[in-house]
């Protein structure tokens, strides 16, 4: 149930912070991709070609970032709700681990000595922490507006 007083928002607004959650969540996604590629059998090379290559990746999870944030939007029905950003990084932590687990299975790619194991799961830690840290951080920073009013 909505908080007295904080109905839904317009549409428009919540169109504008997901079209912000996914350009920045491409911005820093491409960055931290082109940086731990390095750690992947497959996307060893300089930094330009990892920067290239790396580009599905990001669009890939700027749209997983996208849909976290409306799966916690929606499920807690409170948009500025203080369990917002650790129920962000949670289930972006946990789908992390279950996306990297079947894709090693697959063998859709392999890390190499640069990528340390979380060892109870059996999976790259880079890729846990980056959905993980990064959804968070893309809605914290989606969120933040030049002139939005103080605590808002």
């Amino acid at each position: 149930m909505a908080t007295p007083g904080r109905g839904r928002r317009p549409r428009h607004v919540v169109v504008q912070e997901a079209s912000r959650i996914l350009a920045v969540a491409f911005l820093l996604n491409w960055i931290w991709e082109a940086i731990h590629a390095a750690a992947y059998v497959e996307s060893t090379g300089p930094f330009l070609y990892r920067l290239r290559h790396c580009l599905p990746m990001a669009e890939t999870d700027a749209l997983w970032t996208l849909a976290l944030w409306a799966i916690v939007t929606g499920a807690i029905q409170r948009p500025y709700s203080a369990w917002r950003l650790p129920t962000v990084a949670a289930l972006g932590a946990v789908s992390a681990v279950a996306v990297e687990r079947v894709a090693l299975a697959d063998g859709r790619w392999t890390y190499n000595a640069l990528m340390p194991i979380v060892p109870i799961v059996a999976v790259g830690l880079w890729p846990v922490a980056q959905m993980a840290i990064l959804p968070a951080i893309t809605v914290w920073l989606a969120r933040a507006r030049p002139n939005a009013p103080a605590g808002e």
